[in-house]
């Protein structure tokens, strides 16, 4: 098994910390690149076979989900927000509306276009970031996306799966790793819509992380962000792990837990 890091595009710190990992406990890697726009690999040696770790964009994680890489833990059938809320009662947006980009634009235009509403992909390789946004403008925003769907620019066809839900009042929003369904390290990212990056070491939140990751997870290896709303422990959404950014947290650690998982599964 080889670690294989997309290193354009990605944070420099990131990179450093993860270079740092590596070569500290002797994990076989390569440092490969992405031709902007495509998905063709640039790489010093041929990326022959399949056992390959892959950690990068999540272009990168497409491709090498393609290749059948076996360190690759994105699955297109379970990273949705439809199917988290089919396995989860406790999703922050469990309630929304599953809707395509052309009926979301329908209910926009038939509400205040002042009022406010969160929208995100419903697949995990987010087309666009996850946002709050007025009415009107999404409106007019997501119309001139299906627009441009074939010119490449946007990318969302009409028939796009979107989640349209009302904006929740969070507190603070953590991120955890997970590898073989054990929580291995998380970070506070945001408080009170703030960044605010801080590494958690209290025993009973981590404790609390992990039995929410007790319950159903898209993969085994995941990444899981929790937010404080009202009071209340939600989760936000599950990401690939081989394409997560870091905030605080013990990229080393994490880098080293993911490669073992990977390199000696059981």
């Amino acid at each position: 098994m080889k670690l294989i890091v997309q290193q354009n595009l990605l944070n420099e710190n990131s990179l450093e910390a993860i270079n740092q990992a590596v070569l500290k406990n002797g994990i076989p890697h390569e440092y490969v690149s992405i031709i902007p726009f495509t998905r063709e690999i640039v790489s010093d040696h041929p990326l022959t076979g399949v056992d390959y770790l892959p950690y990068g964009s999540t272009t990168f994680t497409m491709e090498t989900y393609e290749r059948g890489w076996l360190g690759q833990y994105f699955d297109p059938n379970t990273f949705r927000a439809d199917v988290w809320n089919d396995n989860r009662d406790d999703m922050l947006n469990g309630r929304g509306m599953i809707l395509s980009v052309k009926d979301a634009v329908d209910n926009f235009r038939n509400v205040s276009p002042k009022s406010l509403w969160f929208i995100r992909p419903t697949e995990d390789l987010k087309t666009f970031s996850g946002q709050v946004i007025e009415a009107g403008e999404a409106a007019d925003w997501l119309t001139d996306a299906m627009e441009c769907a074939s010119s490449g620019t946007y990318q969302l066809a009409p028939d796009t799966q979107i989640v349209v839900a009302e904006p929740q009042n969070i507190s603070a929003e953590w991120r955890w790793f997970i590898v073989g369904g054990k929580i291995v390290d998380g970070s506070m990212y945001r408080m009170m819509g703030q960044l605010k990056k801080e590494h958690e070491t209290n025993p009973s939140v981590i404790k609390q992380a992990q039995e929410f990751a007790n319950k159903w997870l898209p993969s085994p290896c995941c990444v899981m962000d929790l937010a404080l709303v009202n009071g209340e422990v939600k989760v936000i959404e599950f990401n690939t792990i081989n394409s997560s950014g870091f905030y605080d947290h013990d990229v080393e650690k994490i880098i080293v837990t993911l490669y073992n998982y990977a390199a000696y599964p059981l």
